[in-house]
Formats: C-alpha cells, sequence, structure tokens
C-alpha cells in the first residue's frame, strides 16, 4: 500500500526497485553508490538523490532518467520555487504554446491525460475548423 507521506521521489525510486530483478543493494552497487543501503535511504527519506547521480540511479532501476531527474529537483525546492522553475524550463515553448499547456493542466486538472488517437482527432478536428 501506498504511503500518502512519502515524497514522490521516494515512491517511484520504491516502485522500480520492487519491479527490478535485481536487490536494492545490487540496484546500488549497479549505481555506483558506495553505501548498499542508499535504496533504503531514499525510499524512507533520510537521504536526497544526489542530481549528479541520477542518470546512474535511472540506470540501475531502469526507469526514464528525465523524469527520475525532475522528482530529484523536486526534493530541493518549495513547491511555489519547483514550478517556478519548472516554468522557466519550458520557456522555449511560445506564448501561445505555454496557454495551451496551461489550459490543459487546468481542464485536466493537472492529470496527464494520455494523447490518444481519439483524442488527437478531436483535437485536429478543432484546430481546422
Amino acid at each position: 500500500m501506498d504511503n500518502p507521506t512519502k515524497r514522490p521521489i521516494a515512491l517511484f525510486i520504491e516502485q522500480c526497485a520492487n519491479a527490478s530483478d535485481n536487490s536494492y543493494e545490487d540496484i546500488a552497487v549497479m549505481a555506483g553508490f558506495t553505501k548498499a543501503s542508499i535504496i533504503y535511504m531514499f525510499i524512507s527519506g533520510e537521504a536526497k538523490v544526489p542530481l549528479d547521480c541520477v542518470p546512474a540511479l535511472a540506470g540501475a532501476l531502469g526507469c526514464d532518467a528525465t523524469h527520475l531527474f525532475v522528482l530529484a529537483l523536486q526534493q530541493y525546492f518549495t513547491p511555489e520555487l519547483f514550478e517556478q522553475i519548472r516554468e522557466l524550463v519550458i520557456n522555449d515553448y511560445t506564448p501561445n504554446e505555454r496557454a495551451w499547456i496551461q489550459a490543459l493542466r487546468g481542464v485536466s486538472g493537472r492529470a496527464d491525460p494520455e494523447l490518444t488517437p481519439q483524442r488527437l482527432k478531436r483535437l485536429r478536428e478543432i484546430l481546422l475548423d
């Protein structure tokens, strides 16, 4: 059962580690950590994942490094500051693209809905009418 008080990164690491064929200790070694217990420490919240270790840890866990990096960043900042950082990172989008993203998040309740073929078809109909 998920623990709602755990940080998102702790839950994600626990999920990935439990889905792995490797032990927590093996994952730690594969990621280059000297303490075999570090995975337990990440999951319990005793230790934060160092940002420079994210690529190796993602490889050892067999997970998406970008997603793990975003979760790792969240450990170091308040939610408000993290959201400001996130806004800065997406500055390569046009103002209209950012408005679409904000609208999608607002309409979906930040649920991150999948872009299914049916939704894409409906979006095309909206944009091309």
